[in-house]
């Protein structure tokens, strides 16, 4: 009976044995082979390109590398044509190259008059938004292109606020102002009396840099006009300046075959240009570095 009984132990442990290495087993296989976690989708990169002015050897190499290895291209039509062989074979998207306006703006804060205006451009960022970041999501390396340098009163600097959250990278460009001076073979940070150079652009509503006040310190100013009216600054800059101040017209600033100067000073300029249609791309240098000469 005693023997009968210990065979049965032996037996039940031997069972046991056998069921835990199965079932031991089949964890660590069931484990080993089980389909592992899907790998997170890889996020795209998105680029902010500046792609300097005028002809297309302006742009840096890094910039012509950057277009080279993006999917997407979100440009203006005039840097489109104008890149066209640095954009063969790309996904190209023209249309969304003005969606600055009102960016950040609450409805009540609309001046009257552009609620319709308003409500247009954020419905067409909105959509722009969730495209990119759709783009994004899959994979897609994505570039935006701007004129000059983009961070220098570039329309597109908003998304890197709007896109924070995803690291944009930012293609530095050289500027319309770095051609422009060029253009003029002349420093101005190199003048009789001063050492710096402002950089600004027409009066903004509520800001207080406004162009007379600039002009009173008396330092070399570099003006992106952005198509305003030529008539207004030097109407605003003779009220602190005297009209034997230098002043220079740059059109076209970094086109070969289309780049023009214009001298003049405060109280003859206007004469100068009249009757001359001024392009989108000009800027007006303003101080005494237009005509200093360090050797006497």
């Amino acid at each position: 009976m005693q023997d009968s009984l210990r065979h049965s132990a032996r037996n039940h442990h031997a069972t046991r044995r056998a069921f835990l290495v199965r079932f031991l087993g089949l964890v660590t296989v069931s484990v080993i082979s089980a389909p592992s976690l899907a790998e997170p989708s890889r996020t795209g990169t998105l680029y902010l390109v500046g792609v300097g002015p005028g002809d297309a050897d302006m742009m840096t190499i890094r910039a012509a590398r950057t277009i080279e290895k993006a999917e997407i291209v979100y440009v203006s039509p005039g840097v489109a044509e104008r890149l066209r062989e640095y954009l063969a074979g790309k996904q190209v998207i023209e249309g969304y190259w003005q969606l600055f306006w009102y960016y950040g703006m609450k409805p009540e804060e609309v001046p009257p008059g552009e609620k319709e205006a308003f409500e247009r451009i954020t419905a067409q960022r909105s959509q722009f938004i969730a495209q990119v970041r759709s783009q994004l999501a899959q994979g897609k390396t994505v570039a935006i292109l701007d004129n000059g340098d983009a961070l220098v009163y570039g329309p597109w600097a908003w998304i890197l606020e709007e896109f924070s959250d995803v690291n944009p990278v930012v293609i530095p460009g050289v500027s319309a102002f770095n051609a422009a001076h060029a253009a003029l073979r002349k420093s101005p940070t190199i003048s009789p009396r001063t050492k710096s150079v402002i950089l600004t652009a027409n009066d903004w509503p509520g800001k207080t840099d406004t162009i007379p006040e600039l002009a009173r310190l008396g330092v070399p100013m570099a003006i992106f006009t952005m198509r305003a009216e030529f008539e207004s600054f030097i109407e605003k800059l003779r009220t602190s300046l005297p009209d034997s101040t230098p002043v220079a017209v740059v059109e076209h600033a970094g086109y070969k075959d289309k780049e023009r100067v214009i001298l003049g000073t405060l109280g003859d300029i206007t004469q100068k240009v009249s009757g001359n249609q001024l392009a989108f791309e000009y800027l007006i240098y303003v101080g005494d570095f237009i005509t200093y000469r360090q050797k006497k």
